[in-house]
């Protein structure tokens, strides 16, 4: 799923979250309780009211959209087929899948025309500029109209979809990025392959030894774009800072973040990583056996495992102060627009979805840490060597720009074409200042 990473970067907000592990609940169907106790009328004299009836969901069919486009897009299928198959109120999902540019320049004139789809999936960074548009519907009643445990989600999750006081989406997945490496490159450069670098600087190292030009065969990668934000853990890492969301002012510009562009441009110098890389071309490198190491999500697994690549994964690098990855969630959104009777579908599957037994599925088969806590204490899902390395996103997870619309923008107006420039080999001090007034740019319109 380059996928929502990939809505996120290309739709305009990046609210990431400091995170917690935590698992998924097993409830039943869409609760037909009556939650509209406060509109009741009642007959003091026969001790009935009269209640407001909730819609029905019966029949229903609904449209989804997401950005799903990889290997786990396939289990993602498999598990909407199977609720279209089982669920007995004879709803039916209709799920498409497109990449992520393609579903951000469809949803917007969709919504505007009254054509969007019921259910989309998006990012926490997405949370804010859909809420001040009025693009999604806010989501508070799902607790109280479904048998979903709330307590069983991990707050973070919850809170990391929230905006203005309103649960705007419901969770579907969480995660981090972490450091995949090829074994059988690891020893054919004399590495042992059970044993990963711990720290950036062990990074360089182990790539120098990697990277065999003869061979096409990098050391790790480095992607300018479409890619995970990698190069926040970079910096957070070494002690730099970017944002002062409070006082909506960049904070880039500083020693820290000087020495670790220098850090990336003098691995690219050094012909330890491909030059000008999007993260398609690393993953393609990835799948073909040419690149020793490359920072990800967990997405990338079903791939690996497809093109019976000997791979292992590795939490983050740690940096010269700690280690941290910037962390995001996956929610489920309804769109402007959209029906009570499509709004109650939808809450069927997405209860359906946080249920212990889907939770698990997707952890196991993805490799993704669980959110919800009957599914982090599942002893099947401790004992999976990589989902326990995934579950590392509760003690290095760490928000971005949380709260603003324009942190996807100066994520992807600012510093991947810092990067970019950086690893081009243009003066790392000139592109530093040039992004931090960009940043400042793009805050003076929050």
């Amino acid at each position: 799923m380059k996928k929502t990473k990939t809505i996120m970067a290309i739709l305009l907000s990046v609210i990431m979250i400091a995170g917690v592990l935590t698992g998924c609940n097993s409830k039943a169907p869409v609760s037909t309780k009556d939650n509209n106790s406060d509109n009741q009328t009642t007959d003091s004299s026969s001790g009935k009211g009269d209640q407001k009836e909730e819609p029905s969901a019966k029949g229903v069919t609904i449209q989804f959209w997401n950005a799903f486009t990889g290997s786990d897009g396939d289990v993602l299928r498999e598990i909407v087929n199977r609720f279209n198959n089982e669920n007995e109120d004879g709803i039916k999902i209709e799920m498409d899948i497109m990449p992520g540019a393609t579903l951000a320049e469809k949803l917007a004139p969709a919504i505007t025309t009254g054509t969007a789809p019921a259910m989309i999936l998006a990012g926490n960074m997405d949370v804010v500029q859909y809420s001040k548009t009025g693009s999604i519907l806010p989501m508070s009643d799902f607790f109280d109209v479904t048998k979903a445990d709330k307590s069983d989600f991990v707050a973070a999750s919850l809170e990391s979809l929230q905006y203005d006081g309103e649960q705007m989406m419901i969770p579907m997945q969480w995660f981090t990025q972490y450091l995949y490496y090829n074994k059988d490159l690891f020893e054919a450069a004399g590495l042992n392959s059970e044993i990963p670098p711990v720290t950036w600087e062990e990074v360089r190292e182990f790539a120098k030894k990697i990277t065999n030009p003869d061979k096409n065969v990098f050391g790790v990668g480095l992607p300018v774009g479409g890619a995970v934000p990698w190069f926040g853990s970079l910096f957070l890492s070494n002690g730099g800072e970017i944002l002062d969301v409070a006082n909506k002012k960049s904070l880039l510009d500083n020693e820290a973040n000087f020495k670790s562009l220098q850090f990336v441009q003098e691995i690219v110098n050094s012909g330890y990583s491909p030059k000008g890389s999007t993260g398609a071309d690393l993953d393609n490198l990835m799948m073909a056996d040419q690149l020793g190491m490359v920072v990800n999500g967990p997405w990338m697994v079903n791939g690996l495992k497809e093109n019976e690549i000997n791979f292992g994964v590795a939490p983050l690098p740690a940096g010269t102060k700690s280690t941290v990855g910037i962390a995001e969630v996956t929610g489920f959104a309804i769109t402007k627009g959209t029906s009570e009777e499509e709004k109650a579908a939808a809450y069927k599957f997405i209860e359906f979805w946080n249920t212990t037994d889907t939770c698990k599925e997707w952890s196991i088969r993805n490799g993704f840490p669980p959110y919800l806590k009957s599914v982090a204490e599942d002893s099947e899902v401790q004992a999976d060597p990589i989902v326990s390395v995934f579950s590392a996103v509760k003690d290095y997870g760490q928000s971005f720009g949380t709260g603003l619309a324009s942190a996807a923008t100066i994520n992807n107006d600012a510093l991947f074409p810092m990067i970019e420039n950086v690893i081009a080999g243009n003066d790392c001090q000139d592109e530093l200042t040039k992004a931090s007034a960009k940043i400042d740019e793009l805050l003076a319109t929050e």
